[in-house]
């Protein structure tokens, strides 16, 4: 398959739902496909992304060091730690495993306090991601209830990740393994790695959803080949479509990869 092929592939899958907003962002070198991606989306747990980012960088000496959670950000939905019984100690760098493996939204928001949203936020625009903004901690529902929301485009997640996946990037070397080596073990695989159980592919992303919004970015990485992925929805009316729609979009790259 060429990525000619591949581009008017996920053009159909996209045309396929017409009721739902779509952004695409795929590129392989020079090669590049785009459908409205610079359309902004609500981020969900794809923001989590920056916060990773953001935390090799001001925690470089201290990433084994005992974090502090402050307890007003101890919160529910996506995680485990609200549920751990006991004052379990966990060093920054389990709370960025935990913030993207399982996308605890407590880990998440003690290292967001702990880099502060001005200096995530910062960070985003220096790589030129001028549209993606944190406005608020994760289940903070009172934030968003006052307009206050986390948002990003397909381009933005895609030049955010070739910050972990190419050279001459804000990370250096020993930083963007163990960013990879986090991101590899992520446990959410029903969308783009979602048609195939082949263990050569491998898929270092990042999912995010709420109600109405499915997202999955990804680097993949296939012998000698690599792949950057954003894919964002959202619109939708249940809680399984737009899953579906990201994985039809992972069957055609996997094909193309393998081809």
């Amino acid at each position: 398959m060429t990525f000619q092929k591949l581009a008017s592939s996920c053009q159909e899958i996209v045309a396929s739902y017409p009721n739902a907003q779509i952004g695409v962002a795929i590129l392989d070198g020079e090669q590049s496909f785009y459908f409205k991606e610079d359309t902004v989306f609500r981020s969900a747990s794809i923001i989590k992304i920056p916060i990773l980012l953001s935390s090799y960088l001001n925690f470089e000496d201290k990433l084994d060091d005992i974090a502090i959670i402050p307890e007003r950000l101890i919160v529910e939905g996506a995680g485990v730690i609200p549920f751990l019984t006991g004052k379990l100690p966990f060093t920054y760098r389990n709370l960025m495993e935990l913030m993207i493996i399982v996308s605890d939204n407590t880990a998440s928001n003690a290292l967001l306090y702990r880099n502060s949203m001005d200096t995530v936020n910062q960070l985003m625009k220096d790589m030129g991601c001028h549209t993606s903004k944190i406005e608020r901690y994760f289940m903070d529902e009172e934030a968003v209830l006052k307009g206050l929301d986390n948002t990003t485009t397909a381009k933005e997640m895609v030049i955010m990740l070739q910050q972990i996946g190419e050279s001459g990037g804000i990370l250096d070397e020993e930083q963007k393994t163990d960013a990879l080596r986090i991101l590899g073990n992520q446990q959410s695989e029903e969308m783009l790695p979602a048609y195939t159980f082949d263990e050569e592919i491998h898929y270092y992303h990042k999912t995010g959803g709420l109600t109405g919004v499915d997202h999955d970015v990804a680097i993949i990485e296939y012998q000698e080949k690599k792949i950057y992925v954003a894919v964002l929805t959202q619109d939708w009316e249940d809680g399984f479509t737009g899953k579906k729609c990201i994985a039809e979009i992972g069957k055609v790259i996997v094909d193309y990869l393998k081809s």
